[in-house]
């Protein structure tokens, strides 16, 4: 979104809340960046519920929402910088993922029960769905381009389809115990995944006959797959943890590369930002990676607070980047425009 000036009082509700940095609350418009400015971590919120181990960030409309798996809640920051919570029916369900589901509601993962979760964009009316497998321990999620949810289950070591009823379709892995993981749409309409335990990633199409296996791609052995995002060339692009590289796979499954993430030391979270530039959160080096596709230059900004582990990256409405800071209880905003 087009960023705008707050007014005074706005901007003063931003800073208080955010504890430290230059605060920009989130607003309305059309995204138009351009790179007038030199990128650096803007601000800081501070989440009310104490090592709530802040983890999935996405956003809605006019805001961001992220995931509380240890304080069992799901939260918010508004327009105006407001910081709000709201409890999961189920104590102790874990909340791990969230995104924004074609129904105008968020949808999440509750990754210790067989249970995934859904609430409108106001906060209210959270609702549980039971996935028909008591060892499910959903993982990631995604919206589909069939209006449903897809969803990553390590437990039952496969994929879910969810339509908006809550009623289920189970995709079993060929690979046994593969720990799939992350999970994005691709550019090509097809679902496409991580497997986190055998460094392979999965795609399936969204019409499969119900059953049937994804087709799994193999990457580097020892990679560490952490998350994964279309790309503005038609092309997959994912983490690659324990290697400290970023990876490239075009949708017929050929890997095209995987380059080093230099200075990098455990690159996880990752988002494509307005610019055409990835950015990517280092969980040791507490640092933000700007990486451009289009050459492979790679620059490093440090976090606002030091040791921050910023986990998951996600775009917010106002175009600007977002991400989750587990070991200081914040969520984090970053400017490159």
């Amino acid at each position: 979104m087009k960023l705008t000036l707050a007014s005074f009082a706005g901007a003063l509700a931003a800073v208080v809340l955010a504890g430290c940095g230059n605060a920009t609350p989130i607003t309305s418009g059309t995204p138009t960046p351009s790179p007038t400015i030199t990128p650096f971590a803007s601000a800081e919120y501070a989440i009310p519920t104490s090592n709530s181990q802040p983890s999935g960030v996405t956003q809605a409309p006019n805001s961001v929402w992220f995931t509380e798996t240890a304080g069992d809640k799901i939260g918010s920051i508004n327009a105006v910088a407001a910081v709000a919570e709201y409890a999961v029916p189920t104590a102790g369900a874990a909340p791990l993922m969230i995104t924004l589901g074609v129904d105008g509601n968020l949808w999440f993962t509750e990754s210790a029960v067989p249970q995934i979760g859904r609430l409108t964009a106001t906060g209210k009316n959270p609702t549980e769905f039971i996935l028909p497998n008591p060892l499910a321990r959903p993982w990631g999620i995604t919206s589909g381009p069939d209006g449903a949810m897809w969803v990553t289950d390590p437990g039952s070591n496969g994929l879910w389809r969810v339509q908006t009823n809550g009623q289920a379709t189970f995709y079993p892995l060929a690979t046994a115990n593969a720990g799939p993981t992350a999970i994005t749409t691709g550019p090509n309409g097809a679902l496409w995944f991580l497997e986190a335990n055998v460094d392979k990633i999965g795609s399936i199409a969204p019409g499969a006959p119900a059953g049937s296996s994804p087709a799994e791609y193999p990457v580097t052995p020892g990679s560490g797959l952490g998350a994964i995002v279309s790309g503005p060339d038609n092309a997959l692009w994912f983490t690659e943890t324990k290697s400290d590289k970023i990876g490239r796979m075009l949708t017929s499954g050929v890997l095209s590369s995987e380059t080093p993430l230099k200075g990098m030391i455990a690159p996880f979270g990752i988002a494509l930002g307005g610019d055409g530039n990835f950015y990517i959160g280092d969980t040791q080096g507490s640092q933000i990676a700007q990486y451009a596709p289009s050459t492979g230059a790679i620059a490093l900004f440090k976090t606002l607070s030091p040791a921050a582990s910023p986990y998951w990256v996600a775009l917010g409405p106002d175009n600007e980047i977002y991400f989750s800071e587990q070991a200081v209880n914040k969520i984090a905003q970053f400017r490159y425009f």
